[in-house]
């Protein structure tokens, strides 16, 4: 049997009217033909009030009062209007035939425009419009006074919970076309709407009644459902969004926004484990992809050392000069970023230990000057070979990418090395002398691109 709720009806409903079925006599009031009234509650509902007529029944009609439909009891049955914390319920007893079986109208609590009522000397009676324009008239027996304050004050309650929900909803809706767009912030703001509007709900549905209502509790955790999975979705989204993004910059060696993407990809997959809320073979491929960017992150803490080493090998392996000094460019480069990182910071991302990296710098530094210096020297003798054989403007060209190779590491050696400063900026000096020995004897004049 329902829960019968005192706080708007002190005197609560007779348990016999709920439970007693049968016709009445001369001297007894009826019931139901067949089921008790109670039957027709849901087990989640909790009855408020019980009003009955024997012979006006249930009237429909149109706003105006129109009639459109009368429904009255059979002979010796009742009608009965049965409000609880959810729906009015109206039950007329048998039929006018007397063949049964008892007939049932439902309204729900937030489908109610309008309530109205009067006591009157001969009988009292209370109306409800509803949102399909509908109006329903019950008489009773029994003053409908407080009856209709309750239906007037649920219904509003009913009406601000179910605005919350469907806003709740709408906002819903709008984070997952933003997470669709790839818009993840602006969609996790809008889950978080979602979430006040549901929990506004919550506070109008303890507002009405403080121990809770079923039926809106069951509505609430639906939407909460949703709340969750929308905000795991998205934060899984952006997750994956700073994961890819992170190994794309990675791979152009930027280490330090790579492991700002990592982190804030590992602290999403961490908060959707935590809002999901479930056992762990729910939640298991979110803790694969966090696994995943743990070792990620344990790989990037090496990378910078490891990447210069690796560009170093390679100008080991090199046969070819210019090769060879493309990859000591790039070794040096990832050695000096490996000695920038972290600098002057108390948080250390990367595992790079400073005396290595500062004696690898300095090596590479010395071995990337000597190997320019050398194809300097290369090309030198090349242009030398070609002057003599009368091609001065090959021998140009030769002096030229001399030159080149010259002042491209005239920087690196005043800052690395600057005891080469002095000997490369003479060598530099001789073969531009040369490059215009080589342009004065050009009897041909200046080629194209002179």
């Amino acid at each position: 049997m329902p829960e019968v709720i005192t706080e708007y009806n002190e005197e609560g409903v007779d348990e016999s009217v709920l439970g007693g079925t049968g016709s009445g006599g001369l001297l007894s009031d009826g019931y139901l033909r067949e089921e008790p009234l109670g039957s027709y509650v849901g087990d989640d509902e909790s009855v408020i009030f019980v009003r009955s007529n024997a012979k006006h029944g249930l009237t429909r009609s149109s706003p105006d009062g129109e009639e459109r439909e009368r429904l009255v009891p059979g002979d010796g049955y009742r009608a009965f209007a049965v409000a609880t914390d959810t729906h009015v319920h109206c039950i007329i007893g048998d039929n006018e035939t007397g063949t049964g079986p008892n007939r049932k109208i439902s309204v729900h609590l937030a489908d109610i425009e309008i309530v109205d009522g009067s006591d009157r000397l001969l009988v009292n009676e209370f109306v409800v419009l509803t949102r399909a324009d509908v109006r329903w008239r019950f008489p009773s027996a029994e003053p409908v006074g407080e009856l209709v304050a309750y239906l007037t004050e649920a219904t509003d309650a009913w009406k601000q919970f179910v605005t919350r929900l469907e806003s709740a909803r709408k906002h819903l809706v709008e984070a997952e076309q933003r997470r669709e767009a790839h818009e993840y912030d602006r969609a996790l703001e809008t889950v978080e709407t979602a979430s006040d509007e549901t929990e506004a709900a919550r506070d109008h549905e303890r507002a009405f009644v403080s121990a809770g209502v079923p039926a809106m509790g069951e509505r609430i955790e639906r939407t909460e459902v949703r709340v969750t999975e929308t905000r795991v979705r998205t934060l899984e989204g952006r997750a994956t969004h700073a994961l890819n993004r992170a190994e794309q910059l990675w791979r152009g060696d930027d280490f330090a926004g790579a492991y700002e993407q990592f982190r804030s990809a590992h602290e999403d997959y961490v908060t959707a484990i935590a809002v999901q809320d479930t056992d762990f073979e729910d939640s298991l491929g979110l803790r694969k992809k966090l696994a995943r960017v743990e070792r990620n992150l344990a790989s990037l803490e090496r990378a910078p050392i490891e990447r210069g080493e690796q560009a170093r090998e390679r100008a080991y392996e090199a046969d070819d000069l210019t090769e060879r000094a493309d990859a000591l460019e790039r070794a040096l480069g990832r050695f000096r970023q490996a000695l920038e990182l972290d600098w002057g910071s108390d948080h250390k991302r990367f595992a790079v230990d400073r005396a290595v990296a500062r004696e690898r710098v300095d090596a590479v530094a010395s071995e990337l000057v000597e190997t320019r210096r050398r194809l300097a020297a290369t090309r030198v003798r090349d242009g030398d070979a070609h002057r003599e054989a009368g091609r001065d403007a090959r021998a140009r060209e030769c002096y030229r990418e001399a030159r080149t190779h010259l002042e491209s590491t005239l920087e690196t050696a005043r800052e690395l090395v600057p005891e080469e400063t002095e000997p490369l900026e003479s060598h530099l000096e001789a073969v531009e002398a040369k490059v215009q020995e080589a342009t004065a004897g050009d009897v041909h004049g200046p080629v194209s691109g002179d």
